[in-house]
């Protein structure tokens, strides 16, 4: 996502909860990466982990409703 080589603790801390959506593609060539996810987070997470993301209007729209105090 980044377009250059970065260091796996970077794809794997990049949220700060989960790691980047992109961890399997991007490393699964060099080592079992699925088996070590599968290793530290539930199925349940990992499936979040690789869950397209959200549209970005629907984040826009979240954040404003945020800002505004309103959470429905």
């Amino acid at each position: 996502m980044l377009g250059h080589l970065v260091p796996f603790h970077y794809c794997r801390d990049h949220t700060g909860e989960l790691p980047c959506r992109k961890i399997l593609d991007c490393w699964h060539e060099r080592f079992a990466v699925h088996e070590y996810l599968r290793g530290i987070y539930s199925e349940e997470e990992i499936a979040r982990i690789v869950s397209p993301p959200r549209p970005k209007l629907l984040q826009i729209i979240e954040i404003a409703r945020k800002a505004r105090g309103h959470e429905g």
